[in-house]
């Protein structure tokens, strides 16, 4: 047997030992996965005040890039596969932020270029918020960026060390806190629009697990100076997994989401002619019910909408081309200035709903992950987790918080009992979400306040043989889910929170 062999059935052994103990123990186990903030619950229901007419809006960003040269370790890139150390930095990872305020209530947004942001770390952004910003409510996103360093710990050099390099999540903690306090000091008097582009995945994203079912459509509110007109940022909302640049990458890039918003504020430009003129400000990326699996993989060709190229190779330029087209459908929406938009809206009233809750953790892994220093958080009692659900009004828009992956048949409807399955029961999180959401454009926001995996629907979950559709292989997603349980409670808490 060689050496590397050894090494890998030691590890096997150890792995093995680890969670013999973890099932065995009990509830002695819990030390180990002790609750890092005991107590803290959130319950909020600010419904909508009186008009004011001084809504405002502040836009910033900070730089959340590591710094490859002074890490005393090696930077992880998550996503993939173990061991993957970033070599290089192709472009800048940014925490983007958006301040509103419609008099009454003010609402927090920003945006991490990064895998995912556990609930623990949202609670410090939280802590570090200053009392005299007045945020009411702080939503923390992750574009889930699969070439950006570990924020979760499950791409270290192996399978018992974690990724996280603690310095760099102090960085990104604190990026957080100061985007939105710098968001904070530019509020200013704004007009919104809200828009819904109609967009087929063809040549953008592929959904990679039976049902086919996308969430397809580009969400958008642009935020404008109401005396001249001119863009002080917006937030768009699409859903697909930024892996563009796939397994094989070794360079930090935002894929792209990245060149999403560069192209929206400076425009296209190629060898030094403009091909199509920005509109500034400042533009956050928040993604959508990326499960399923929504992705660009190498068996989709992406066209350069101005180059008229195509990609279809793993490359930066695969992912540029990719936030190229999405810009281009924002960028000739926003020019057109006719139909899409519900209204201008000079003064929309905010309400906010927020929950904790609780989901059950049956994922093995995830279980004693924890004991082995591989993700920090804690769990608020023996196989349970603290997480978070919310529903943001703004004017016509409503806006679902979703603390992880959700499948966008959940979302959008078209949730099956799947052949193979192993429950065989009817689907359970119906009505689709979007169904019970209030206002005309519906935002989903996935990845929010927290990542706790795949959100699978339960009459599509499969661990067991046959597996769905008659498939050769278990399907992936439960692997990376908390557990069967999980999709029925999200879906119930928003519920919930939709029908007040």
């Amino acid at each position: 047997m060689s050496s590397t062999a050894k090494r890998k059935r030691l590890l096997r052994v150890v792995a093995g030992i680890v969670l013999f103990l973890a099932l065995g123990l009990g509830t002695g186990c819990f030390c180990a996965l002790r609750d890092r903030n005991p107590g803290y619950t959130v319950k909020l229901d600010v419904p909508p005040g009186p008009l004011t007419n001084t809504f405002q809006a502040g836009f910033a960003r900070i730089k959340i890039t590591p710094n490859l040269a002074e890490s005393k370790r090696p930077i992880y890139i998550a996503g993939f596969r173990q061991n993957r150390k970033a070599t290089a930095i192709h472009d800048d990872l940014w925490a983007v932020a958006c301040v509103l305020d419609d008099g009454r209530t003010r609402l927090g947004i920003v945006a991490l270029d990064a895998i995912g942001f556990l609930h623990d770390d949202v609670i410090s952004v939280r802590k570090r918020l200053a009392k005299e910003w007045r945020l009411d409510y702080t939503i923390v996103c992750s574009t889930h960026d699969h070439n950006a360093p570990d924020l979760v710990g499950l791409w270290g050099p192996n399978y018992l060390k974690t990724g996280v390099v603690k310095e760099y999540r102090e960085q990104v903690i604190a990026g957080a806190a100061k985007a939105l306090g710098d968001a904070v000091a530019t509020l200013r008097p704004v007009q919104v629009a809200f828009h819904e582009i109609k967009t087929r995945p063809d040549g953008l994203v592929a959904d990679m697990r039976k049902p086919e079912v996308f969430d397809p459509d580009i969400r958008v509110m642009h935020f404008t100076d109401p005396t001249n007109g001119m863009t002080v940022g917006s937030i768009v909302g699409w859903a697909d997994h930024p892996e563009t640049v796939w397994s094989k990458g070794t360079e930090i890039t935002a894929d792209f989401p990245g060149y999403l918003r560069d192209a929206l504020e400076n425009g296209v430009q190629h060898s030094g002619a403009i091909l199509e003129s920005g509109i500034g400000g400042i533009h956050l990326y928040i993604n959508g019910a990326v499960g399923g699996l929504m992705s660009t993989p190498p068996s989709v060709t992406v066209h350069d909408p101005y180059l008229k190229q195509d990609f279809k190779e793993p490359a930066h330029e695969k992912a540029r081309a990719l936030g190229r087209q999405l810009a281009h459908r924002i960028l000739e929406r926003l020019d057109s200035q006719t139909n899409g938009a519900v209204m201008q809206q000079t003064n929309p009233a905010i309400s906010i709903r927020a929950q904790t809750m609780e989901v059950p953790l049956a994922n093995k892994g995830y279980l004693f992950a924890p004991m082995l220093g591989l993700i920090d958080r804690g769990h608020v009692r023996w196989k349970w987790l603290r997480t978070e659900v919310a529903l943001v009004r703004i004017g016509d828009a409503s806006i679902a918080c979703i603390p992880g992956e959700i499948y966008p048949e959940i979302v959008n409807g078209g949730i099956e009992r799947a052949p193979g399955g192993d429950f065989q029961i009817e689907p359970v999180e119906v009505p689709p979400i979007r169904e019970m959401m209030p206002g005309k454009i519906k935002f989903v926001f996935g990845l929010a306040n927290d990542e706790i995996g795949y959100i699978i629907p339960k009459s599509e979950w499969d661990r067991k043989k046959p597996y769905l559709y008659g498939a050769e292989k278990k399907p992936y997603g439960e692997i990376n889910s908390c557990g069967p349980e999980v999709a029925p409670r999200i879906h119930k808490a928003l519920r919930e929170l939709c029908e007040k």
